[in-house]
């Protein structure tokens, strides 16, 4: 009997340090983003276009930790009431969190950082990201990454966007 638990006992090792093997310690993602704002800023704004970059390092099976960077773009509209068209908005975020993956492909994700915003509103805010999403190999083997997520701003309020991004991953 104690043959059999220890035969077990290390094929579970094995099969969990090959485990550990097939998920790569680094990860480094650059993709675009298409970003629609929400709330009150969409008031103001419309659509955002950008390109964000991001690095995760393995954790633990299955958890990764993240920092993000990049710039995006959001035009602006013509305000209704006064008949002048508004600036657009450039937002940099600088995020760091953990992406957890839950399924196969499938993640839950989430980010906290600030925001450096530039032109109709200004100065810096405190950013987050709840996300989801999905990564997945191409048939030529390379991986992509595809997130739904909501990016708010806050500071003397907050504004935010419904964000889509694909990203190459490397």
């Amino acid at each position: 009997m104690k043959k059999i638990n220890l035969l077990i006992l290390m094929a579970l090792c094995s099969s969990s340090l090959l485990l550990a093997q097939s998920q790569p310690a680094f990860k480094f993602s650059l993709g675009p983003e298409l970003g629609f704002a929400s709330g009150s800023f969409s008031n103001t704004h419309s659509i955002g276009i950008g390109a964000t970059v991001q690095a995760e390092v393995s954790l633990q099976e299955h958890l990764y930790g993240t920092a993000t960077f990049g710039i995006i773009s959001y035009n602006g509209k013509s305000v209704a009431y006064t008949g002048t068209k508004t600036t657009g908005q450039i937002i940099i975020p600088l995020r760091i969190g953990a992406k957890y993956f839950l399924s196969g492909g499938v993640y839950g994700a989430a980010q906290i950082g600030v925001g450096f915003l530039n032109n109709f509103y200004s100065g810096t805010s405190f950013a987050y990201s709840p996300q989801i999403g999905y990564e997945f190999n191409t048939k030529s083997g390379k991986a992509l990454d595809v997130t739904f997520k909501y990016d708010g701003y806050s500071k003397n309020g907050t504004i935010g966007a419904i964000g889509f991004r694909v990203a190459y991953i490397f």
